[in-house]
């Protein structure tokens, strides 16, 4: 088995287990920012395909309402949730030319959606809401696409959380999820490097404006192993302007083991100094079904006298039902330090469960595609 083969066996364990999907959309995977992790093939520099021809009313196919191919209820929701974003995308899309030129192009536009119930010793129980799904605008260009979702703003606008590509989340982060909409630009993309701008609104109150820009270099050192360093440069209303620093190494250990390094550096004008992450996950893939995540992650300010938050936690994630329907176990033991003596906590234990929806071709071609490695 070649290193490329045994890195995208590896990569199932961070497709059941990692966040996403971002790379456009800002954080990434991911899918975030769909562009940016998969550039499409104008944005790649290829040749566009040849103009659409005309179908007669009565014989286009809406892309936005597929044949119902079963009655099972989890299909409905699945099906009702792409059928909602594919027709955003058309409305927003259609705002700069007929989108009828573009039908099939609307069905390509994905997302994820899940929900969990947290616990820990610090916080008690809470509900996690996450959601991010992207809206292809070939009427505008192929460049172009919207983004709409709830996650931690330190994702999508400060690009300060590693990803892997564009794999779907989890439930792993300690901190508050808020709406947002915005748009991405993807102005060079290929298999090398991506550069890409954002800007949007997070969805709160007073509204939050943001802008960013943002570049990654995929850097492979033999088969086994990957250097992913990135530079963003952002703006929001609340912390002015500041810019994130990271730099990710992806280690293939066999066909069953992704370890991943992951160091960001978070300067604005709302921070005092650097804030700084560092986090090393091991990804084990079971089987073609189920994978654990191990990690530990530190973090802190550079004026601090020590680190704010250190953790341990283990994670288990398994489809069932479906394949793009997971359920996720995770229990965890942290040490927090805050000045304010409410908020710390010495050995604190928590635990997680919870599932995640992916819906759009984007995500079937990729489960199917790790499903049946060539």
């Amino acid at each position: 088995m070649t290193g490329r083969r045994a890195l995208a066996t590896a990569a199932l364990g961070a497709l059941l287990l990692h966040h996403a999907a971002v790379a456009a959309e800002g954080g990434q995977e991911p899918p975030d920012d769909a562009p940016a992790a998969a550039p499409t093939e104008a944005a790649a520099g290829l040749p566009a395909e040849a103009a659409p021809v005309a179908v007669p009313a009565q014989l286009r196919r809406d892309p936005c309402h597929p044949p119902d191919a079963s009655s099972n209820a989890l299909d409905s929701v699945r099906a009702g949730l792409h059928r909602q974003v594919c027709a955003s995308a058309r409305w927003f899309d259609g705002l700069f030319g007929d989108p009828r030129e573009h039908e099939d192009a609307y069905g390509e536009s994905y997302g994820r959606l899940g929900m969990a119930l947290a616990w820990d010793e610090l916080d008690d129980a809470e509900v996690d809401l996450r959601m991010r799904a992207s809206l292809e605008l070939p009427q505008l260009s192929q460049r172009f696409n919207a983004v709409i979702g709830r996650e931690d703003p330190e994702t999508f606008v400060k690009d300060s959380y590693d990803v892997i590509a564009y794999l779907p989340g989890s439930f792993s982060d300690d901190t508050n999820a808020q709406w947002y909409a915005g748009l991405n630009y993807l102005a060079r993309g290929d298999s090398r490097s991506v550069v890409d701008y954002g800007a949007g609104i997070r969805l709160s109150t007073p509204l939050n404006p943001y802008v960013r820009a943002r570049y990654r270099y995929y850097h492979p050192l033999g088969e086994r192993v990957l250097l992913i360093p990135r530079a963003t440069a952002f703006w929001e209303n609340k912390d002015g302007f500041g810019a994130t620093l990271a730099a990710d190494a992806d280690w293939s250990i066999d066909d069953e083991l992704l370890l991943r390094w992951a160091n960001t550096f978070t300067f604005s004008e709302a921070t005092e100094g650097v804030r700084w992450r560092s986090r090393l996950t091991l990804y084990q893939a079971l089987d073609a079904k189920s994978a654990m995540r191990y990690e530990l992650s530190i973090q802190g300010e550079t004026d601090g006298l020590e680190p704010d938050y250190k953790g341990l936690r283990v994670t288990h994630r398994r489809s069932v039902w479906r394949d793009w329907f997971f359920l996720e176990f995770g229990t965890s033991l942290f040490w927090a330090d805050d000045e304010d003596p409410r908020e710390r906590c010495e050995a604190c234990l928590g635990a997680t469960v919870g599932f995640e929806l992916l819906f759009g071709k984007r995500y079937d071609r990729s489960l199917k595609d790790f499903g049946n490695p060539e």
